[in-house]
């Protein structure tokens, strides 16, 4: 099952990279979304429920998300408090009636990052939801450490951190350049 865990969660990786490099939110939300997809299949396969059904919390958040990107819409407070409603919901259903007394000192690391994906995503902005994705991005790769997750977890996060930063500096230096096209015609 480790096998088949970290096989998910590098196809999951690979979809999250390559969304950063789109200027299209709405191409940027599908790869997200099916990277969560294969992300919340290597949680199951890790036995880590919370986390799982967190990245399946998501899943809703990205299909939310899409829909009223494709629609040209904004994605309404009352969704956006309803996503970290669930996250907050399923942590204490899954840690203290399902599995009790499961809980780590840290899922709140991984709750915060799951409401502030939430809120990122739903900024129709691409640009400034790459500068604040990276908070969620490092409160996820201070959860994978503190919990002790496979390294692979921490690791895929770090590369999605360095990938974002990557790509808010690819977009900031083609808008900078097609700024100078434009002054000097």
């Amino acid at each position: 099952m480790k096998i088949l865990s970290y096989i998910m969660s590098a196809i999951a990786l690979a979809l999250y990279c390559g969304s950063y490099f789109f200027n299209d939110k709405k191409k940027y939300l599908i790869l997200q979304l099916t990277g969560n997809v294969f992300l919340s299949c290597s949680y199951l396969f890790m036995g880590a429920y919370f986390t799982m059904v967190s990245v399946a919390v998501g899943i809703a958040r990205g299909l939310i998300c899409y829909t009223h990107e494709k629609n040209n819409k904004k994605v309404p407070v009352y969704m956006i408090i309803g996503l970290c409603l669930a996250t907050v919901s399923s942590y204490i259903i899954i840690n203290y009636v399902i599995f009790s007394g499961t809980a780590s000192n840290w899922d709140f690391l991984y709750m915060f990052a799951s409401c502030m994906y939430a809120i990122t995503f739903a900024i129709r902005d691409i640009k400034l939801m790459r500068y604040l994705v990276l908070i969620p991005h490092l409160s996820a790769i201070f959860y994978n450490l503190l919990v002790k997750a496979p390294i692979s977890s921490a690791i895929s996060y770090g590369i999605e951190f360095m990938i974002t930063v990557v790509a808010i500096i690819k977009f900031g230096i083609q808008e900078k350049h097609k700024g100078k096209i434009k002054t000097a015609q």
